[in-house]
């Protein structure tokens, strides 16, 4: 296996990757993970000079996939914090509506 074919069965898979987080399949993004790894851990055998890689690293763009996914597992990542911070609230709010519900503190004063 040569240093091209790895670039881009890297790159395919990157692309996989990207879609399954875009249409939030996260149950395949573990597997898909470590078949990357792989490929990368295959590329460190492989003879080949710094400009080679350099160069397949930026004629594939690489570069541009590897920041779109970062960019949209944070984005996703913020979105799933939202959720459960909202969540939280949610939790709070009603266990001290609950709780209000014992004692009479709402127009407690009699007219």
């Amino acid at each position: 296996m040569n240093l091209e074919e790895n670039i881009k069965k890297y790159k395919s898979i990157t692309l996989n990757i990207i879609d399954s987080v875009k249409v939030e399949e996260y149950e395949k993004l573990d597997e898909m993970l470590k078949e990357r790894q792989i490929i990368l851990d295959n590329t460190k055998d492989i003879c080949y000079t710094k400009e080679e890689l350099k160069s397949l690293y930026f004629q594939y763009e690489i570069d541009k996939l590897d920041k779109i996914l970062g960019s949209q597992m944070e984005e996703k990542k913020n979105a799933l914090k939202d959720k459960i911070r909202a969540n939280e609230k949610r939790k709070i709010a009603a266990k001290s509506y609950n709780n209000l519900s014992g004692r009479a503190v709402f127009l407690s004063k009699e007219i």
